[in-house]
């Protein structure tokens, strides 16, 4: 087999790999104590000591050579490898399911980039610039291009970064991509907006009869300058949300009472103490949240026979009505201030959300409704709450009015009466099957074991699967109990009032939150 022949990539001298294999150096004859010490060596070592140096250098020389050799052909098998790595992966790609799945499931799976699943505008637009393929996906997909959320109230930072995603080329560009789908559009503008807000707007006022849902936040100088841009008609719209601040005189909205697809309206929810003048179609409507005087309300109410869901915060004090409104079809209601209970009649009411009153027992014995789930606050701020004494028989009476309830949520300290009761008594609300109260001190009246002992009564004999029991730390005799009542598989929640937001959250769903349960 012929030698192969190389070259020094220092020199370029052409040898073989036999020509490095030089035989070991033999080692010098002088004793250590010369090359160990700093004694001189004599005049008969130093011959030696120079030919033993000669001698090094040059084997030095030839290793130095070797090893840039063997570097030189490393750096060329890695250089392969590297090389060969990236022919792999691209041939194993070339294999891979997802190159085989169907352009309908492609779709599917960027569906969930969109809401309600996740709320990012730019998700298209990403989702198009990985690849050829996904963009022939994306692209047709008119569903894809129609959310549309321009939002200027970000601080500057995050408002520069998102006017890369929102502008007018890439608004233009989505509702031409979108064409002829409803829009889902939701538009946010701080006081201080400017011109490129105002086309901006313009330019979504102008596809306005493609709204199948819209958002509009602002303040009262942006309701003035887009008043008179609105169409007379909008013809695919499904849900509106107006969320507008202002000072002094109240704004009335009466824009939208043309929309014969209208079934969802949502109005301050999130500024509440902004009230605000709406005419909507209400004999339409199925869901509705706001805030507005009573009589604001009253007028939208007495037509509003279709909804199912109602969420009211009351402004002002105001004359009650001789005859209550009937609203046949009402299942969910969400209420301020439950004095106004008693001018609404909701025979297929099935969840109820009030403050805690009197008033709420009155209301339910008139009633002929099987509610399945009750939610009461203090009727004052979210925390002092929590320190209200409640009326200790007033609780036991709401609850003996319904005795189909299966969900209760108790957010104010349990009376004492309330407790027994609910432990010697299994008529007492003998459907429950989940209990969410907050304890107290047990000076206050709150007997902790006994509340324990009715827990466990139920859960052996009656329905009761889940507790959450909020406040202070209980003893651990009573918490040995609950763990037992755990194994048992039963879900008991014990937890201080810190999370009392997640504790809202729990009872509360987002659209029956107001001021008492933001």
């Amino acid at each position: 087999m012929a030698e192969s022949l190389h070259s020094c990539p220092k020199c370029s001298h052409v040898f073989s790999l036999s020509d490095l294999h030089l035989p070991p150096l033999a080692p010098t004859v002088v004793s250590s104590d010369i090359l160990e010490t700093n004694d001189p060596p004599l005049e008969s070592q130093i011959p030696l000591l120079q030919d033993f140096i000669s001698r090094g250098r040059a084997r030095m020389t030839a290793l130095d050579a070797e090893i840039a050799l063997m570097r030189s052909s490393l750096d060329k098998l890695l250089e392969e490898k590297d090389e060969l790595d990236v022919e792999i992966w691209m041939h194993e790609g070339s294999l891979s399911l997802l190159r085989r799945i169907p352009p309908e499931i492609m779709s599917h799976i960027f569906a969930f980039t969109l809401p309600p699943h996740h709320f990012d505008e730019p998700a298209p637009w990403t989702a198009s610039a990985v690849c050829r393929r996904w963009r022939e996906i994306v692209v047709p997909q008119r569903s894809f291009w129609t959310f549309i959320d321009y939002n200027s109230s970000f601080n500057p930072p995050l408002r520069l970064d998102h006017h890369r995603f929102v502008n007018r080329f890439r608004l233009n560009t989505q509702l031409s991509r979108s064409l002829p789908l409803p829009l889902n559009v939701n538009f946010t503008v701080d006081p201080n907006w400017g011109t490129e807000d105002f086309r901006m707007m313009h330019l979504l006022l102008w596809h306005a009869p493609r709204w199948g849902a819209v958002t509009i936040s602002g303040s009262n100088t942006l309701y003035r300058h887009i008043r008179s841009y609105f169409p007379d008609q909008f013809p695919l719209l499904r849900e509106l949300t107006i969320e507008f601040d202002y000072e002094g005189v109240i704004p009335t909205f009466d824009m939208f009472f043309n929309a014969p697809l209208l079934q969802r309206a949502v109005v301050n929810q999130s500024l509440l103490s902004r009230p605000l003048q709406i005419v909507l179609p209400w004999s339409q409507l199925l869901r509705y949240a706001g805030s507005s005087s009573w009589n604001g309300h009253l007028d939208g109410l007495e037509s509003a026979k279709n909804l199912v869901d109602c969420c009211l915060d009351i402004h002002e004090t105001s004359a009650l009505p001789e005859t209550p409104i009937l609203l046949p079809r009402l299942l969910r209601l969400s209420l301020s201030n439950s004095r106004f209970l008693g001018c609404l009649e909701t025979p297929a009411l099935l969840e109820l959300y009030c403050d805690y009153a009197g008033s709420v027992h009155s209301f339910l014995r008139q009633q002929v409704c099987n509610l399945d789930k009750l939610v009461m606050w203090g009727s004052s701020s979210p925390m002092d709450q929590l320190l209200v004494a409640a009326d200790p028989t007033t609780l036991t009476r709401i609850v003996e009015a319904v005795p189909t309830i299966t969900t209760l949520a108790v957010l104010f300290p349990l009376p004492g009466e309330f407790t027994s009761d609910f432990c010697w008594r299994p008529s007492l609300a003998p459907a429950l099957e989940y209990l969410l109260a907050f304890s107290s001190d047990p000076a206050s009246g709150l007997d902790q074991s006994r509340f324990v002992q009715a827990v466990e009564s139920r859960r052996q004999g009656g329905r009761l699967k889940s507790v959450k029991l909020y406040g202070p730390q209980l003893p651990p005799a009573i918490l040995d109990r609950i763990q037992l009542l755990r194994a048992q598989g039963m879900d008991f929640v014990v937890s201080d009032l810190s999370n009392w937001h997640l504790v809202m959250q729990d009872a509360v769903p987002p659209e029956f939150r107001i001021k008492f349960t933001n």
